[in-house]
């Protein structure tokens, strides 16, 4: 049996989303860090791996609780922090936390599933691990942290190759 390695990402939109997108191209080709092997996100659960045939029972599940939390309320942005070895939006939102909630609560583990786990750190990491981050954090200096921004929830998944895929839009 094949498993899907799945998580649950908020990913902003609008001019943020617009603006992270040009900054991690940037950041690709000029000083890579780990964080360029994501899409620009707030991760919401971590890493849970699920049966192909289960991946669908996921993504209704992400959906179901994104409708239980209630429509969306803001996100805020705190700061743009810059420590040693992390780089990063630092973020507010009870709607986000309340949609992980719904989530670990609805999703019911079969046998062998990898439990859930809710994170409960906002943050959107823009720089950390391997690679320049004195560079990176040059190049993080120009965001504009308080562009303003939608957020969607939805369920991704890693494939084998490092590409990512976004199963649910909500």
């Amino acid at each position: 049996m094949t498993h899907a390695e799945l998580i649950l990402y908020a990913t902003p939109t609008g001019p943020l989303a617009d603006a992270l997108a040009d900054l991690f191209e940037r950041l690709r080709r000029d000083a890579p860090t780990t964080a360029q092997t994501y899409p620009p996100h707030c991760t919401l659960t971590g890493f849970f791996h699920r049966a192909r045939t289960d991946v669908a029972r996921a993504v209704d599940d992400a959906r179901a609780a994104v409708a239980a939390a209630g429509p969306p309320t803001l996100v805020t942005v705190d700061r743009l922090r810059f420590a040693p070895d992390w780089i990063g939006l630092e973020l507010t939102a009870p709607w986000l936390l309340a949609v992980t909630e719904a989530f670990v609560d609805r999703h019911e583990l079969a046998e062998g599933d990898d439990a859930l786990r809710p994170k409960d750190w906002l943050h959107l990491s823009i720089a950390y691990g391997d690679g320049d981050l004195d560079a990176a954090a040059r190049m993080a200096q120009r965001l504009d942290p308080t562009l303003v921004a939608g957020w969607d929830v939805g369920v991704w998944e890693r494939d084998a190759d490092g590409s990512w895929t976004e199963l649910s839009r909500p």
